[in-house]
């Protein structure tokens, strides 16, 4: 429901528009390798060929153009044909307005000037913009032949796209957001909030040659049009993300930035290090230590982020000992779960296994959310003979963390752990586990012993008559198996129900990317069910990867099954978000869903209709697809004030009044006020 009511204000906020004419709408990173969405490192940041370097002594203060009440002079003397005044005035402008030039209607006939705008710049601070095309329409019924200025035009062009734009920013519609951007020049663009916009955009889309081109428009420029040293700092310190860090580098020595930013400047140099020794922890080439002049200013630092790079760094370089000085040095700062795991790594490095295995016990819960870390660290005390007994709390994490990775391998351990110890009951639950997760013959084999000890010979006929033909080796030899004869060990529970997969306990709190990354784990072990295949999609709408969201929805639908109608509630989501209106109303015939859903989705699709119809002044078809939502579901003001200005266009003036009536009776507010004067000729 939230993607629908995205998709309505946006909409309602411009809905007014073909009144006028139509205007367009237009931290350091991981050092994981298996990011979600890593953007190439072949991107080029360097300046093209042709530009040119801005000057260090750019000022971070760059005043804007002159409002209407500094050119009010410069318009009064030209209208008295005062030359030597209009000069002087226009020298004042360009002292304050570096760039000034006198505006080209300057010396049009006076008449030009009658209508005053006042009214419209008022609402325009307001960003009121269906105040304004009711005000405008009324201004032109006043005024026949009248037009805006090209200054306010401009300027209210300019306001839609930018609300168009911050819109699409906050529910991260990058689509949207590149569409509404789409005539904006990054190397000409006065306005870098909207150029930083479009870079998350490119990245979020992984566009990379929109996102090099946009970086070198903010960075690269003439002199004239150059962003104030600060700004191109910060989108700097933005490339970090997107680009190796020479490339920075190179760019950074290119800008030739003034000296009194050399502060800012170092720290941005240091985070270039830190991102140089992330890019060698993580690579799964690069052995040879990195240079000391990378490593050894991060040494100096008491910063806990330079303590865990410096840890993973000394130990892929084999130097555990050190590794282990600066994780635990990151721990007595602040405990967490990554300096745990690098000091646990240490340890067994430094072939202390008992010290390993004694801090992954006391941090349990730290570590609970990392379930593959926890099957590594903890299944050696299950497979290893003659360990000492295993802490209940240790046998409790491993069953969870399996449960949660869904781990055939792991359940298996577990099953023969619990075999040895004589504990019949669980280890055929967790070779039944293992079994349903990924059918092989070493747990079936399990299976079959189990059956055995437990005297349940009808299960293994079963499971004999069932698999025997294809997986002949489980049953091969055993008559002659011998009973376990060790100790009971540990006490192991049945696996429980309740515990969700990771992927599904990442998706419940909304954690999507870590949510896809853990399905990837899932599909690379076998081809996913079609409930994962529901949540993939979930999680790839809620991060605006439609086209991969409609691929997963569309996986789940063709799976069939139970969760076919909430996969074709996705799909219709996914396709609204796309506005491919078509698409989903022949979605719905085809996999029909609750009334509740049905209902909000046919009318979206209306809805989305009607403001299409409106933007392309077919005002007919406006009020059908209105009527066809309001047998639906009750239709908000915005709605009505679409349907009103429908009928005014159509001619029909009565219905128009009447609606504007109505909604005035309900709330007295100016664009109604507005609306019914237009309509009344006043």
């Amino acid at each position: 429901m939230t993607d629908l009511i995205f998709l309505r204000r946006l909409a309602a906020s411009c809905s007014l528009a073909a009144l006028v004419a139509a205007t367009p709408i237009l931290a350091l990173p991981s050092a994981r390798a298996d990011s979600l969405s890593p953007m190439p490192v072949a991107l080029v940041l360097a300046p093209p060929a042709d530009a040119q370097q801005p000057p260090s002594a750019v000022s971070d203060a760059k005043p804007s153009g002159p409002d209407l009440v500094d050119l009010a002079a410069l318009y009064y003397y030209a209208s008295e044909g005062s030359t030597d005044r209009v000069q002087a005035e226009t020298l004042r402008l360009q002292a304050k307005y570096p760039g000034f030039v006198t505006p080209g209607d300057l010396y049009e006939p006076a008449d030009r000037h009658v209508v005053d705008e006042t009214p419209l710049w008022n609402l325009y601070k307001l960003n009121d913009f269906a105040g304004i095309e009711a005000e405008i329409e009324r201004m032109s019924a006043q005024n026949p032949g009248w037009v805006p200025t090209e200054d306010f035009a401009t300027k209210l062009a300019r306001a839609k796209q930018r609300q168009a734009m911050t819109e699409a920013f906050e529910r991260k519609d990058w689509d949207g957001l590149l569409l509404a951007a789409k005539d904006i020049d990054a190397k000409q663009e006065p306005e870098i909030d909207l150029l930083w916009m479009m870079v998350d955009a490119a990245r979020g889309l992984q566009r990379t040659d929109d996102l090099a081109r946009i970086y070198q428009g903010i960075l690269y420029r003439d002199a004239a049009n150059a962003f104030a040293p600060g700004e191109r700092l910060t989108t700097l310190e933005k490339a970090v993300e997107d680009f190796p860090a020479d490339e920075v580098r190179a760019a950074l020595a290119a800008l030739n930035l003034p000296a009194e930013m050399s502060e800012k400047v170092e720290a941005l140099k240091r985070n270039l290090l830190r991102r140089d020794v992330a890019a060698f922890n993580a690579s799964t080439e690069r052995t040879d230590p990195l240079p000391a002049a990378t490593v050894d200013p991060l040494r100096r630092t008491a910063d806990v982020t330079d303590m865990k790079l410096l840890g993973w760094y000394t130990l892929k370089i084999g130097r555990p000992a050190e590794a282990e000085t600066w994780f635990r040095r990151a721990m007595d700062r602040q405990r967490e779960a990554e300096s745990i795991k690098g000091l646990f790594l240490s340890l067994k490095q430094d072939k202390r296994e008992p010290e390993a295995r004694d801090l992954v016990t006391a941090n349990l819960a730290t570590l609970a959310d990392d379930s593959d870390f926890m099957l590594d660290a903890l299944s050696a005390g299950f497979t290893q003979p003659g360990e000492a007994a295993i802490a209940p709390a240790v046998v409790e994490a491993y069953s969870t963390a399996i449960q949660r990775a869904q781990s055939p391998e792991h359940a298996e351990i577990l099953g023969w752990y619990a075999y040895n110890g004589h504990q019949f009951e669980a280890a055929s639950a967790w070779f039944g586990k293992s079994w349903e997760w990924k059918q092989q013959a070493s747990s079936l084999k399990g299976l079959a012993l189990s059956a055995m000890q437990l005297k349940d010979k009808a299960t293994l006929e079963n499971l004999r008559r069932d698999f025997a033909g294809q997986f002949p080796e489980a049953f091969a030899d055993l008559k002659s198996v011998v009973p376990p004869k060790g100790n009971k060990g540990s006490g192991v529970a049945a696996p429980v129900s309740g515990v969700d997969a990771g992927y599904v306990a990442d998706f419940r709190a909304k954690r999507y990317g870590d949510c896809i990354m853990g399905l990837r784990k899932q599909e690379a072990r076998g081809r996913l069910t079609a409930g994962a295949q529901l949540i993939k999609g979930w999680c790839h709408l809620e991060l605006s990867h439609l086209a991969e969201a409609r691929t997963a929805f569309g996986a789940a639908l063709d799976a069939g099954g139970k969760t076919s109608q909430d996969a074709a509630y996705g799909m219709a989501l996914t396709l609204m978000r796309t506005r491919l209106t078509d698409e989903a109303e022949a979605l719905l015939a085809r996999y029909p869903l609750s009334a509740a859903r049905d209902k909000e989705i046919r009318s979206e699709i209306y809805w989305q209709r009607a403001r299409s119809a409106f933007d392309s002044k077919q005002y007919q078809q406006v009020l059908n697809a209105l009527n066809l939502r309001l047998q639906l579901v009750q239709e908000p003001m915005d709605m009505s004030r679409m349907r009103g200005w429908a009928h005014y266009h159509l001619g029909h003036r009565a219905e128009a009044r009447a609606i504007f009536t109505r909604l005035n009776m309900l709330v007295s507010d100016n664009a109604n006020r507005q609306a019914l004067a237009i309509i009344n000729g006043n």
